[in-house]
């Protein structure tokens, strides 16, 4: 027989899942889209939907035809997303709907008439807007009068899908950072918060990689008795696959969003506040004992709107004109970028004598300059940098991949597919006791 971990990565797009031999061999993959209800902006999904599609995606994995055969699932670890999240009764059960992270419905007025913008901030360590989880749970709260009642637990999605699992109901700290239900700094649920919504915090508060159970009769038979954990946040989940969660690296990852992450020491409040007031998020990272930046942009969904703007939907004509866009001199036309907003881009400067290659590298360009000048001031509260790793699609761009090296210097890259569900796996192997846990400055090491 041949001990396998399972990670699952509920993401915002799918719900991903690997089989893992203790060697970091991937031996099995699966994956479903992420069926949330849209109407317009909003989204949303049935919470027990979403549990089960996960079960079904890990147990779908071992159907591949590289898992050895009489193989034991020892460890599943869960990753995913912040700030969406599924409230409870007494039961354990949902009393309401799971709304996605960037559903603009959450109220974030009862919050501000309670305390100010920097109290949130110093707090918490995320900005005070639609998106924390207490934002969310005001709106359930006033959409499902019946929930107020009910409700005695939140949980983020990757805890909520270990509890349905048959696990015990846990708070990961990275993701309970990114819920406006919890002091960081004081790591305990956040007072005014529970003014607000009542505690709501899981009774065990854990760090990435604890055990949080075992696998129930409630999943499919070939995932049960193995030891879950929670992995926390995709985005360092991934980074931490990837070896780059260490002190001193800075991850840039380049999807849609684009993430900057650092692992830090624990600073006081006003650091806190002076980092969140730009935007950075801040709250404890999968490494036990330190806090990690999330650093936000839209550089990828940028990206993605210009080249559909200039016709270059296809992969192939798009490396074409980048590949030309390398050569060019940006400073023949006066185009720019103005502003790079959710709503969408301000471009200046359309004249005669623009063509694709030449708005592609002054978009590119325009872009990278945004995301310097985020992490010269990360880098001027926390310190330089010692290492860089990008990541992510639109890394593999010829002129992205340009810029980045102009803007950091040389930096390491990845081939770790699947990554946030290749870190919730190994988490899973450690939660078991058959990997061991790297420190901050150390890498995970297979068995």
């Amino acid at each position: 027989m041949s001990d396998l971990l399972v990670g699952i990565d509920v993401g915002t797009t799918r719900v991903k899942a690997l089989a893992v031999s203790l060697d970091g061999g991937v031996v099995g993959e699966a994956e479903a889209p992420t069926p949330w209800r849209h109407d317009g902006a909003c989204a949303d999904i049935d919470s027990d939907t979403l549990a089960a599609l996960a079960m079904t995606v890990a147990d779908a994995c071992l159907d591949d035809p590289r898992v050895p055969a009489g193989s034991v699932v020892r460890g599943i670890g869960v990753t995913g997303m912040a700030e969406a999240g599924a409230l409870l009764d007494a039961e354990g059960r949902p009393c309401a709907p799971t709304l996605a992270w960037h559903d603009p419905r959450g109220l974030a007025e009862p919050i501000r008439e309670r305390v100010s913008r920097e109290e949130f901030w110093r707090a918490c360590g995320v900005r005070l807007n639609s998106k924390p989880s207490l934002a969310k749970v005001l709106y359930l709260y006033e959409a499902y009068p019946e929930s107020r009642n009910r409700a005695v637990r939140h949980l983020g999605v990757s805890d909520w899908v270990i509890h349905a699992m048959g696990g015990e109901q846990v708070a990961e700290r990275s993701i309970l950072s990114r819920s406006g239900l919890y002091d960081v700094l004081a790591d305990e649920p956040w007072q005014p918060a529970t003014d607000l919504v009542g505690d709501l915090t899981a009774p065990h508060i854990i760090w990435a990689g604890e055990p949080a159970g075992t696998v129930g009769a409630q999943a499919p038979e070939r995932l049960r008795g193995a030891t879950l954990t929670a992995a926390g946040l995709d985005h360092e989940s991934a980074a931490f696959a990837m070896g780059a969660m260490r002190l001193g690296v800075l991850t840039d990852s380049l999807g849609t969003a684009e993430a900057l992450m650092r692992l830090f020491a624990p600073v006081d409040r006003d650091t806190v506040a002076r980092l969140v007031e730009r935007d950075v998020g801040i709250g404890w990272g999968v490494v036990p004992g330190y806090l990690c930046t999330v650093g936000g942009l839209l550089t990828g969904l940028s990206l993605e709107r210009m080249a559909a703007l200039l016709g270059l939907t296809d992969r192939e004509r798009r490396r074409v004109v980048s590949l030309e866009a390398l050569a060019l001199d940006r400073t023949a036309v006066p185009f720019r970028i103005a502003e790079a907003s959710h709503e969408g881009l301000t471009l200046a400067g359309v004249t005669e004598g623009l063509s694709p290659a030449l708005a592609w590298r002054a978009a590119v360009d325009d872009l990278t300059s945004l995301s310097t000048d985020l992490i010269d001031f990360i880098e001027s509260v926390i310190g330089p940098r010692t290492e860089a790793m990008v990541t992510g699609g639109w890394s593999h761009d010829p002129t992205v991949a340009q810029a980045k090296r102009l803007q950091l210097g040389e930096y390491a890259t990845s081939s770790v597919a699947e990554a946030a569900a290749m870190g919730a796996a190994y988490f899973g192997g450690i939660a078991a006791g058959l990997l061991s846990r790297p420190g901050p400055s150390e890498s995970p090491a297979w068995g």
